[in-house]
């Protein structure tokens, strides 16, 4: 240990390595450090962000199946139908943006008479915030349905998996390999 103190005393190198490593690791503590707490719970919002998103699917998800099932249960000796979707990521949302854009072009004359055009174009966007300092978003892409389950109670004739599978794959803009029909109280 002795040694190395001496050695440590006597080298500038080895003193300059070894404040720039006492710095390093100082910073890196820093940059490591909840600042929620501090600033007011940025994680808390990323949650309530993440749980609204998922709520929104949810919606999406409950509202489209609703629909499906209403218009399946409109079939004639239709006795019940239930309908589960399946989506593959969450509805992807987007700030609405205030974006101004300004175009300036100057031509300058040279002595020797040659002419050169400069075209300077600025765009300036600004992100839209709520009365409640929320920042304003809209949906621009919805999920991509990847699968439906459709259980029908039919008691009718015809052959009605045909009908459904149709109807299905017409509505929601499926492939038919992601559609999967059940039928139950059949004779």
């Amino acid at each position: 240990m002795n040694n190395f103190l001496k050695m440590f005393k006597d080298s500038k190198n080895l003193k300059y390595a070894v404040n720039v490593f006492v710095l390093l690791v100082i910073i890196s503590i820093i940059l490591n450090i909840d600042t929620s707490k501090i600033t007011g719970g940025s994680s808390q919002v990323k949650a309530s962000y993440q749980n609204e998103a998922d709520s929104d699917l949810d919606s999406y998800v409950k509202s489209l199946e609703k629909r499906l099932e209403e218009i399946l249960g409109k079939i004639e000796n239709m006795e019940s139908v239930d309908v589960m979707i399946y989506t593959k990521n969450t509805p992807s949302m987007e700030p609405i943006r205030n974006e101004n854009s300004s175009n300036e072009t100057n031509v300058e004359v040279g002595s020797d008479g040659t002419k050169r055009e400069v075209n300077k174009e600025t765009r300036q966007s600004q992100v839209i915030v709520g009365n409640d300092n929320k920042v304003v978003e809209k949906y621009y892409q919805y999920p991509e349905i990847t699968g439906v389950l459709v259980v029908a109670n039919y008691k009718g004739s015809k052959d009605i998996y045909a009908v459904l599978m149709d109807s299905v794959k017409t509505l929601l803009d499926i492939k038919m390999n992601d559609i999967e029909i059940i039928l139950s109280g059949r004779n």
